[in-house]
């Protein structure tokens, strides 16, 4: 069976962070362009091929992903040779685009479908959301799915929860982030280094998540409370964050965020 061929087209942060994770698994003929094409050094020792423009990266791949900067898209699009496009699957990382005006841009050549990815992409361990154009067929959308299933969890999303999506977890690292610095810096207060803090930390955060993850049905709260003894060190922490209303402070944080993603759409 042939490999599938996946081309980037926009190599930044996060388009780079899909080749380098795609590469790994030795399964895609990649293909990257950007306008910066140094950028793609790290990533042809890898097994990625630099194409030589944008549209000789269009010709190569059956699957091309759009890296660009949302006001980007449009303009990208139209540039391309439409035919080119013609049979391929077009995915746009690209927040706040819809679909409406991706099919338009490419003229409607391609299949297109939206996906809102968050960071951790960066470590295979990104949330990605997917939206399917209607004609995507059922062959479309698992060979979809697989790709940012090799980079972490993929959920099929309406258009309509993309912007709830993006206020929860596309901006989601930037809370927990948030949340980990506080506790580093009270670690450094308490008399350890900076980076033995950072470390206990960042594995803290994983033991928790890994926790949560393979104990789906248990309750968050009763899972905090095991570790409550009365009268203990833990519960008179808990309670002062209660008393600073931090769950409360977390669900404004998002209920802000999707606001304001609200007014940014297309």
């Amino acid at each position: 069976m042939a490999e599938l061929s996946v081309g980037v087209l926009g190599c930044g942060n996060m388009g780079g962070a899909i080749l380098k994770g795609l590469a790994a698994t030795g399964r895609y003929r990649l293909y990257g362009w950007t306008r910066t094409m140094s950028r793609l050094d790290p990533l042809l020792a890898m097994g990625v091929e630099a194409a030589k423009s944008a549209s000789d990266l269009v010709e190569k791949s059956a699957v091309l992903i759009l890296g660009v900067k949302p006001y980007q898209i449009v303009d990208v699009l139209q540039s391309l040779d439409q035919k080119l496009l013609a049979g391929k699957i077009l995915v746009s990382i690209a927040a706040g685009t819809s679909l409406k005006t991706l099919k338009k841009a490419c003229d409607g050549q391609c299949t297109v479908v939206r996906c809102m990815p968050n960071t951790p992409a960066m470590v295979s361990r990104g949330v990605f959301a997917l939206c399917f154009d209607k004609k995507a067929d059922a062959e479309e959308k698992a060979c979809v799915q697989a790709i940012f299933s090799e980079l972490g969890l993929c959920v099929e999303l309406a258009e309509s929860q993309f912007t709830a999506f993006s206020a929860l977890i596309g901006a989601g690292p930037a809370y927990v982030f948030d949340l980990m610095e506080g506790l580093v810096m009270a670690g450094v207060t308490l008399g350890f280094s900076h980076a033995a803090s950072r470390s206990m930390v960042a594995e803290l955060f994983a033991g928790c998540a890994k926790m949560a993850a393979e104990n789906p049905t248990e309750h968050l709260m009763a899972m905090r409370d095991n570790v409550c003894s009365p009268a203990g060190l833990t519960i008179a922490g808990v309670n002062a964050m209660n008393e600073e209303g931090l769950s409360a402070k977390l669900g404004r944080a998002v209920l802000k965020a999707n606001k304001r993603g609200r007014e940014m759409e297309d």
